[in-house]
């Protein structure tokens, strides 16, 4: 189960509330973030397929044998053409800034490996950057960084310089958008972080999917380069406003949950420490250990980022093949390109289930655990892909299956992606949650280059049918190692939740509480001799906080992995995780 299992519904929904309700007006703040760097992603990425597309009026050709003529080239060299360009008479191309004649899916989605790739690496940067220098600043600088996006479009005098301008695109998703997470998650604590993050994630997808239809609305295909990037400009300056004036610093927050379960003085340190079996010791960087210990030492948290890579590795190809094959048609002619408007439908309806049911689905997953969420959400994954392949190959009006797929796929994605961040939460103290989070979304986002290259790649080599087909049998694997290797964290688990409740919340309980339960709780295991610390937390910009919890000292606890530094906090995981 999850760490906030053993609370109901409407008892949990009051007590994300009352820790909210003191700063109600900075969650407003980055919700609005969120909308804005949702939104920014989808009119700078939507114009794309319009940018650069196959040729529609010229084509390769090769001559009949008996046409075929040696020619002289300007240096007076005589060689025999094999192929021709064929140009159709009186045709004008839909794509008006950059044409390929024979058009190769893995050059004209170069701008989706970019954004990845930069997005990936940044991920986990940004997780030690929040956790060292917190999240306000990430914020800003990521605003930052998107300045020269929509410039290296509208004045770009080739191809590669508009896909390059996704490299910051990248950067600023990455910085933007995780640090919000990482707030919100600051605001509500651990034990509610699948409602944080799917909060957030709801907000996010749903403005990407509403800004599908504005896209296209603004788009003209004849000058894709014009109305939706000074839109995207727009949304830059005002957010470099809001983060710079308006939004407050939530680092202090973490620092006071890790203080109030573990009784000592939590530090964001650089380093920690790590024992060998020979008993010595040895200092390694917070940033590296956490990045290791999620990729690879936990297995749970390994198989957690794997399914991440996949999850985005669809996402890859519903933002580029897929926009592609419906825009150019099958490739045997089974039916022809689909209008913009209906291509524009199909991605809302990959992104609006996206977005609208992720706050749904990682409530839930707080209540009622991780696994079998994030399974489920994979397998709907792969009966959307197999949907697209059978309406793909032998439906001449393939629309109305697609429109079905794309949905099956918004909602299998909705299913686990909060809750597999959620359960890296699980799996983290609050003073490296964030470099643990940066850790799975580095690997999480890796799957948009991922699945933009492979699934490009393998469509030039054997067809889109069977590029479609390798993500499902990918992502049914997925699924699999979930089922397999995953390990709940139970309340009765975690030292830092090993406790039960002798009294619920109270409607009248202070309202500025750093408790975890929303109110002064009492429990039933007696109370620990070391001496408690201070009942008040002073934290200006984010009001004050309190706590009575008590550490339970009833029972062992299981044996511990440290994972800690000199004079800083200890953070503990049972351990076989």
């Amino acid at each position: 189960m999850a760490l906030g299992q053993g609370l109901g519904i409407a008892e949990s929904l009051r007590s994300i509330w009352t820790l909210i309700r003191p700063n109600f007006a900075q969650l407003l703040i980055v919700l609005f973030i969120v909308l804005s760097v949702g939104s920014s992603a989808k009119f700078h990425l939507f114009p794309m397929p319009w940018i650069a597309s196959q040729s529609q009026c010229r084509s390769v050709a090769s001559p009949p044998q008996s046409a075929v003529q040696s020619v002289m080239d300007a240096g007076g060299n005589s060689y025999t053409p094999l192929t021709y360009i064929k140009e159709k008479p009186g045709c004008t191309e839909k794509a008006t800034v950059y044409w390929f004649v024979e058009e190769k899916f893995t050059i004209t989605t170069a701008n989706l490996v970019f954004f990845g790739v930069s997005k990936a690496v940044c991920n986990f940067l940004t997780g030690v950057a929040a956790d060292t220098f917190g999240r306000k600043y990430a914020i800003l600088i990521g605003w930052i960084f998107a300045i020269p996006m929509p410039f290296m479009v509208i004045y770009a005098n080739n191809w590669w310089s508009v896909a390059t301008s996704n490299l910051f695109l990248g950067i600023q998703q990455s910085l933007v958008w995780s640090s919000t997470i990482f707030l919100m998650i600051d605001l509500v604590g651990q034990k509610h972080s699948g409602a944080a993050v799917g909060l957030n994630e709801t907000f996010g997808y749903t403005s990407q999917a509403i800004t599908t239809v504005i896209a296209s609305a603004i788009l003209d295909p004849l000058e894709p380069r014009t109305s939706n990037y000074w839109v995207l400009l727009g949304i830059i300056i005002l957010n470099i406003f809001i983060a710079a004036f308006l939004l407050k610093e939530s680092r202090p927050l973490a620092k006071a949950e890790e203080d109030e379960v573990t009784r000592k003085d939590a530090q964001f340190l650089f380093n920690t420490k790590l024992q060998w079996p020979s008993g010595r010791y040895s200092e390694a960087s917070v940033a590296k250990s956490a990045f290791i210990y999620t990729s690879f030492v936990n297995p749970s948290l390994t198989v957690v980022c794997f399914a991440g890579l996949m999850i985005n590795f669809l996402s890859g190809f519903a933002f580029s093949l897929l926009i592609k094959w419906t825009k150019d048609g099958s490739e045997d002619g089974l039916w022809g390109p689909i209008d913009k408007d209906t291509v524009a439908n199909i991605s809302l309806c990959y992104g609006i289930f996206k977005g609208v049911l992720q706050f749904i689905c990682g409530f839930l997953g707080d209540r009622y655990g991780r696994k079998w969420v994030i399974a489920g959400g994979l397998s709907v994954c792969v009966f959307a892909l197999i949907i697209f392949i059978g309406v793909g190959d032998t439906q001449p009006n393939p629309a109305p299956g697609f429109l079905a797929a794309a949905s099956f796929l918004g909602i299998g994605t909705a299913i686990m992606y909060s809750t597999a961040l959620a359960a890296v939460c699980d799996h983290a103290d609050p003073t490296w949650r964030s470099s643990a989070l940066g850790t799975y979304r580095f690997w999480r986002d890796m799957g948009y280059a991922a699945g933009a290259l492979i699934t490009g790649a393998v469509a030039d080599w054997i067809g889109i049918l069977w590029s479609v087909g390798v993500a499902a049998m990918l992502t049914a694997l997925s699924a699999l190692l979930i089922a397999i290797f995953y390990v709940e964290v139970r309340p009765e688990d975690d030292i830092y939740h090993n406790r039960e409740l002798s009294s619920s919340s109270s409607d009248d309980a202070p309202l500025k509480t750093r408790a975890m339960d929303a109110s002064a709780l009492s429990y039933s295991y007696p109370k620990p001799s070391m001496p408690q610390p201070p009942a008040q937390f002073p934290f200006p910009a984010y009001g004050n906080r309190t706590s009575t919890q008590a550490v339970p000292t009833g029972m062992p606890p299981p044996a511990m992995m440290q994972f800690g530094g000199p004079g800083g906090s200890v953070g503990a995981y049972p351990a076989g995780f």
